[in-house]
Formats: structure tokens, sequence, C-alpha cells
């Protein structure tokens, strides 16, 4: 930390220069200094989202969103409990574009004749269009808070593996309330001054506009790349354009919330809780991604202990009725260790893809 002056209000006071850009809490002026001359240069074009939540009504959101996944949502209140409510106003950096894309490739036929003998495949190509308002974090690190680097959700089925996102399409999703306001949260942007926090910590700035291009440049390719090939069986052309037309450094609401859920019912026996994790865009109150309370997987295993259970009661029951209950207890074995098989293979395959995700990501900041 070292104390410099404002270049604005001239008031001094501790800053991280290893960040990129700096912000007086004074006057809340924006400005790069130069390690080597010393000089300071102020930024102008830096806005920020407006915070118009509280923990009260994050927790109240966050209440309805689980009554929601409850089968019982009555019984919300008493099975899950909110273990931890934090926010940030975080620094994006969003990247006007307008992307075209040209495609071709080869398409299999579905009803083949003689005359196609030896001809399986149909040349197809196409071309799209789209704008975007792509955002890119400003920090260095994109996995320091849960969620960060998945908010992107297309519509179409594809494998989502940057850390950008559309920004009007990510903040407009999720609501379960009525908008506080018709605007977007781009449109209700305000000059940066920290008062617009509204009780949230301001986050600093540590990438620099440079790598935001280049990064946001990446993200829209590879999209487009994966639309391309949903069009076709084989993809043997593929061209994007991406123009610029414009970057501003966005600071934007997010809250984090974690939970447990502790059912009421005979599972309590089964199921061992831990805190699953909920973000929120602190704009419009929105859910942006959430874990479910009981996944796939929980589900096997606890199938796994209940046959295993069951097992053993058929057993002493073969043993004190009839042997029969030794094919049904045979059976509940069968079951018990299916399940548990494919739970383990499905925590395996997630253990394995998880150093390959934060590979992805190490390559895609490197560049």
């Amino acid at each position: 930390m070292y104390e410099l002056a404002c270049p604005a209000c001239n008031s001094p006071s501790q800053y991280d220069i290893s960040d990129y850009l700096l912000m007086c809490p004074f006057c809340s002026t924006t400005f790069q200094l130069n390690k080597e001359s010393g000089q300071k240069e102020v930024y102008n074009d830096h806005y920020i989202i407006a915070n118009s939540s509280s923990p009260a009504q994050v927790k109240s959101l966050l209440m309805d969103w689980l009554a929601r996944l409850n089968h019982k949502p009555g019984a919300t209140s008493e099975e899950y409990f909110i273990t931890n409510i934090s926010g940030l106003s975080r620094p994006f950096w969003v990247v006007s574009l307008e992307v075209y894309t040209v495609w071709k490739g080869l398409v299999q036929r579905q009803n083949r004749t003689r005359l196609d003998a030896g001809n399986d495949y149909l040349v197809e190509s196409g071309q799209f269009k789209r704008n975007y308002r792509w955002a890119v974090s400003g920090r260095s690190n994109i996995c320091e808070s849960w969620g960060m680097t998945r908010l992107h959700e297309p519509k179409e089925d594809i494998e989502v593996d940057w850390d950008g996102f559309p920004l009007d399409s990510t903040f407009s999703r999720g609501q379960l309330q009525e908008p506080r306001s018709e605007k977007s949260a781009y449109d209700s942007r305000e000059f940066f001054e920290f008062k617009f926090g509204n009780g949230l910590a301001i986050v600093g700035v540590q990438v620099d506009e440079d790598e935001a291009l280049r990064r946001a440049k990446l993200h829209v390719e590879q999209y487009h790349l994966k639309l391309s090939k949903i069009n076709v069986d084989f993809l043997t052309d593929y061209r994007t354009e991406v123009e610029v037309a414009g970057v501003q450094l966005i600071h934007m609401p997010f809250w984090y919330a974690t939970y447990a859920y502790r059912p009421r019912t005979l599972l309590r026996h089964f199921f061992r809780p831990k805190d699953k994790n909920v973000i929120l865009e602190g704009y419009n109150n929105g859910v942006l991604a959430g874990e479910l309370p009981i996944r796939h997987k929980d589900k096997l295993w606890v199938n796994s202990v209940i046959s295993t259970a069951s097992s053993i009661i058929m057993v002493i029951l073969g043993f004190a009725w009839h042997g029969a209950f030794f094919a049904v207890a045979a059976f509940g074995l069968v079951v018990a260790a299916a399940s548990a098989y494919i739970a383990l293979t499905r925590a395996a395959e997630a253990n394995d893809q998880a150093p390959l995700n934060t590979a992805k990501a190490a390559v895609q900041k490197a560049g």
C-alpha cells in the first residue's frame, strides 16, 4: 500500500498500486498511475450499477427460490437454513461487439437413394451476425468467488468453457419478483461513485483494458464456433469477424449466499447436509446460479444406504420366517451396489474434470 494524492481533489489516501486503476475514496475519481513517471491520468469511462438489495431482501428472495424447489413449499423455513450472506460490487469490462460469422460444413443425408451411393453427406453453409455487450471480469483471479466463471447460460445446447457473459441477457434472468425498474441494468448505470454501492464493498480493478478486449474476442469466437458446429456434422470452414464499438468499465452488484438443507423426514438419517452456494445480482434481485439441495449423486448414495438397510432386514426375516426373503435381500444388495458404483463413477469423473476446467481457465488467461 502506498500513499498517493488524488489528481482531482488532491486528498491523500492509501492505494494498492498493483491495481490497474485506482479509485479515490473521497471524490470517487478513477485514475491510472504510471509507476515509472509517477504521472496520474484520470479514467472517465467508469460506471456503476447501483445496489438495490439488502441482506434481508436477499434472504427473503433465497427462501422464495428454495420454496419453488421444495415439493412441500410450506416446510421450506423448517428444512432450509441460510448460513451466510455477503455482497460485493465487482468490476467488469463491458465490450460492445458486433460479430459476423460465416460457416460451412457437411450434413449427413437422412434419406439415401441408389443415385446417392458413395455420397452420404450434403454441403451446407450459412452466416449469422450478433451484437453483444460482453462482460469480462476486471479481476485477475476469475475463480475467487463461486459461480463467476459460469454465468453465461446460452439458450443453445452447448457447453460453456469461458468466463465472460453477455450483460443484457444475464442480468435479466432469474427474477422471482417484479423488477424494481423497467430499465435494463446497463441503461441504469451511473457514473462511478462509492455511494452507489449502498453497503457493498467495492472491489479493485486488476485487469487492463487491452487484456479485456483480447479475452472478449476470444470468448465470442469460441461461442460462435460452437454455434456453427450445431448446424453441421462436420465443420469444414469457419470465419468470424469481430468489430469493437466501445469499452466501458462497470462495477456490478453481486450477492453470495450459502444454505444448508436438513430434511425433517426419515431422509435426515441418511443425508449429510452440506453448504450449497447461490449467486444473485443486486439490481433486480435475480438468482443467477445456484446449487440444488440434493443432486443426483446424493440420491444415488441415499438409495444405496436404504437398499443396504432393507437387505439386512430381509436377511433377518429370511432366517426367522421364510427363505424367499433371501432373494429379496439379494436384489436389494444388487441395487445398493449399482447405486454406489454409479455415484463413485460420477464423483471420479467430476474430480477428473476439475483440473481440466482449471487448466482451460489458465490457458484462456495466459492467452
